[in-house]
């Protein structure tokens, strides 16, 4: 259902996924462990579309979505939610997803 093909990501200069390989099927629920700064929420934000792979590709589905923007990634069904400090505390999940 989503996967990542050997993806490099960097902010500016700085090289932070190196090759990063990841697949996961239909109905799968997986977990995405790490120091501080080692590229989780990097990945998160490659995979939603907030930033974009400098090499490799990521697929939604069989489809590239590497190059489509956050936009076109969340009506495929791919939602960026941020960390707690980053939301509306008083807002239900939902309402803060809306």
């Amino acid at each position: 259902m989503l996967e990542l093909k050997h993806v490099y990501t960097r902010y500016e200069k700085v090289e932070c996924l190196k090759g990063v390989t990841l697949r996961i099927g239909e109905g799968e629920i997986v977990a995405l462990l790490g120091a501080n700064g080692a590229g989780k929420t990097t990945v998160l934000k490659t995979i939603s579309g907030l930033i974009h792979p400098v090499a490799g590709e990521v697929f939604f589905r069989g489809q590239s979505i590497s190059l489509l923007s956050a936009e076109e990634i969340v009506k495929l069904g791919i939602v960026h939610v941020p960390e707690g400090r980053k939301i509306f505390q008083r807002l239900s999940v939902l309402e803060n997803l809306e």
